[in-house]
Formats: structure tokens, sequence, C-alpha cells
């Protein structure tokens, strides 16, 4: 039952990431590029580069989906760099490749340099998303879809970040 219903909230969570995506992209303006690199192995002891090499294409990828990209060279610059990829916080993560914690800084860069903003996104899959702790975004993944959670979360983080800032690069006053 407890399986059933893991499933159940990611299925309704992946959905709403979809639907969530698709009107974000609608809103927002073109992003000239995108690049994610990852540099949690040069701070840290951490053996994700070996588990999960692909991962920062996997988040560009993820970004791409939720953010309409432009062949403009005057729209602003997404740039990913991902900091931390651990397992209840330790970045040592076991032979079975499970982690929980998904950590980075993205930074948006305008043509003329000037304006741009950055921020820090960190993802925590939780099944008790009441256990979140604050400054972290929950995300209740069932085992298969883990990693697919952990990457979607981040980047659909990023487009609804990205669509708080204007043409100039400043944040968006409501």
């Amino acid at each position: 039952m407890f399986v059933m219903m893991k499933k159940l909230t990611l299925a309704t969570t992946v959905s709403v990431m979809a639907l969530t995506g698709a009107a974000l992209a609608a809103d927002m303006d073109g992003v000239s590029e995108i690049r994610v690199s990852t540099s949690y192995d040069a701070a840290q002891d951490s053996n994700a580069a070996e588990l999960f090499p692909e991962i920062a294409t996997d988040v560009q990828v993820a970004i791409a989906k939720l953010i309409p990209s432009s062949n403009n060279a005057a729209d602003p610059i997404i740039r990913v760099d991902l900091r931390k990829v651990a397992l209840d916080g330790d970045t040592m993560l076991p032979d079975s490749a499970e982690f929980n914690q998904l950590e980075g800084v993205v930074a948006i860069d305008t043509n003329t340099g000037e304006g741009g903003q950055s921020f820090k996104v960190n993802i925590l899959a939780a099944t008790d998303l009441n256990a979140v702790p604050e400054g972290y975004i929950g995300i209740a993944p069932s085992t298969e879809d883990f990693y697919n959670a952990m990457v979607e979360g981040f980047a659909l983080n990023v487009a609804e970040q990205y669509g708080t800032v204007n043409e100039a690069g400043g944040k968006i006053s409501n």
C-alpha cells in the first residue's frame, strides 16, 4: 500500500511538473544558452562523478524542456554548477547509487554583464514532505524514478526562478 501511495505521489508530482513546465515556458523569454557543470568532486570527497557521469547533461536537458531557447545572442545565459549529490548528507554514495540531495548554484547572466542574478537550488527527496528542512524543496519520488525526479525537480526550480527575472536580469516584483 505504501509503495502504491509513493508511486501515486510521484505520478502526481511529475504530472504537475509537466503542466507547470508548459505554462512556465509559454510566459518566459528565451535563453541563448544553458550551461551545466559539476564541481562536487573538487570540493569534497564524492563518488557522484563515477556513479552519475551524465547528470550535468540530464539537468541541462531538463531545464531546456522548461525554458524556451533562443537564437538571439542578446538573451540571457543560464549557468548551473552542481555542487553536491548526497544521500542523507553523505557525499560518498553507496554502490546502489541512491541519493536524496541535489544542490547547485544557478547564475543568470545578461548579455551586458550587468543586472544578472544567482541563486542556490537545494533539492531533497523525502517520503515525508513535512520533514523537509527550511531552504530545500521537497520531492516525493518512488525508488524507480528517484534520479529523474531529482533532476526534474532541480530543473523546475531553475525555470521558476528564471521566470521571476526581467529582461535586464533584475527580480520581477509583484
